[in-house]
């Protein structure tokens, strides 16, 4: 409720002969139209009259001559104070309801925000209790407590407030009017009496039914939102309206839902610690990848390998290595046209081999064995040069058949296997000749 606007307080002081129960019936059913077809000002416009205070020179409403101004829905019956009460909370909360946006463009942003503030924040339920009811906590209806509770327990963010009032209103409700003058009032002037019961409030089945779910609301809703589980349990325990089924049946629900809680709570935690688990193992294969790629590209000859795409710009491939000042090979000339030593040592060695293949058939033999060795020597220069890894397993296979021979009982099986095969081709040997023989 937002006092003070003008297009309120035009409606608040217009003088009216008729009685609470005809002006709250007569707004209600107007108001309940406008707000069914979905109107919210203009409901909200209608209902203001009856809900809040009259203005200073409108002495309809008013307790005598020096009393303070009522509204009209403070002297009006209980049915209709609580239809009304009711239904401007289910205003308040549509509201809110439709959100910012909308709410500036049916109220204007400073109206509506007034009224979200004061619904989000529980000031209505003040305004409730000081207009409708004196300030009397404990004369509140209880089905209008119980949509107050539903409101700030839909609307607010902390349910502090909510437990507060609640408190309160469950430790009063009940208590005698202990106010002479208003009862002298009241007696002088016909008004009826003030909504305060003298009992527990459990007069009725209606009273304890209402009674019934105000305690249900608070111990199974309102406490669970503020962590107060132990208190919620000892509330439900000690309870004097609640029978023993009914005690039962809630502490069972209760209990059912702070079960659900930490159910929930363990799963959020679960998946917390899976979407952690998962980042990990993306750093991981993240980490592993760079390594994989930083290996690789150790592993590769000059720390380069050659796309298919690169020219060779007149290196040649079997001599990565070799530069400017090395020797000329055999048959190569000197920059001065001579040719080098190494040149006439060869052609002096090509002329004597020549000779000795004419004169003896053993050394076109022993040339032509030089001649595999050197093209072996030579095939193994470039496979070393393209591919120095190679040179390197061939290394350690070798010293590794060392390492195997230094080995005394290694030695001795070696030295068995070996006589037994050369025992076994002599065996072969001798049978092939006796069989030629014969």
């Amino acid at each position: 409720m937002v006092d003070g606007s003008p297009s309120h307080s035009q409606l608040l002081s217009s003088p009216s002969s008729a009685s609470p129960t005809k002006v709250c019936s007569k707004t209600y059913k107007k108001a309940s139209q406008l707000y069914l077809t979905r109107r919210l000002p203009e409901a909200l416009t209608t209902l203001q009259p009856i809900i809040a205070l009259p203005s200073s020179h409108d002495t309809q409403y008013t307790n005598g001559d020096n009393a303070s101004a009522v509204a009209p829905i403070a002297t009006a019956p209980s049915t209709w104070r609580i239809k009304v009460w009711n239904l401007y909370i289910t205003l308040l909360s549509a509201i809110v309801d439709i959100g910012a946006e909308e709410g500036k463009k049916q109220f204007g942003q400073k109206e509506w925000k007034a009224i979200a503030t004061q619904v989000r924040e529980g000031g209505i339920w003040e305004t409730v209790v000081k207009v409708g009811y004196q300030g009397r906590e404990g004369s509140v209806d209880a089905e209008v407590v119980y949509n107050l509770a539903t409101l700030l327990l839909n609307h607010s963010s902390s349910q502090t407030l909510n437990q507060q009032r609640l408190e309160t209103y469950l430790s009063s409700y009940g208590q005698p009017n202990l106010d002479l003058a208003d009862r002298l009032r009241d007696a002088s002037t016909g008004s009826p009496p003030r909504h305060m019961p003298t009992t527990s409030g459990t007069d009725t089945p209606k009273d304890l039914t209402a009674r019934v779910r105000i305690i249900e609301l608070f111990t199974l809703h309102v406490l669970p939102r503020n962590e107060e589980w132990e208190y919620a349990h000892e509330f439900i325990n000690l309870s004097e309206v609640l029978d023993e089924e009914r005690k039962e049946l809630f502490l069972q629900t209760l209990d059912g839902l702070k079960e659900e809680k930490e159910r929930g709570e363990l799963r959020a935690a679960e998946l917390q610690r899976a979407k952690d688990a998962e980042l990990e193992r993306q750093r991981d294969d993240e980490r592993r990848r760079a390594e994989e790629a930083a290996a690789a590209t150790r592993s590769q000859p000059n720390g380069h390998k050659r796309n298919p795409s690169e020219v060779d710009y007149g290196i040649e491939k079997g001599r990565p290595h070799s530069s400017k000042g090395k020797g000329a090979k055999p048959g190569e000339k000197s920059p001065n046209g001579k040719p080098t030593s190494r040149t006439a040592l060869s052609a002096s060695g090509s002329k004597n081999v020549k000779k000795q293949d004419k004169s003896d058939p053993r050394g076109r033999q022993t040339r032509a064995v030089a001649t595999a060795i050197r093209n072996l020597f030579q095939h193994i220069i470039q496979s070393v040069s393209s591919n120095p890894v190679s040179i390197v397993r061939t290394l350690l296979f070798v010293l590794g058949i060392l390492m195997a021979m230094s080995r005394q009982d290694v030695r001795e099986r070696v030295r068995r296997v070996t006589g037994s095969a050369w025992q076994k081709v002599k065996g072969t040997v001798g049978m092939g000749v006796k069989v030629s023989y014969i």
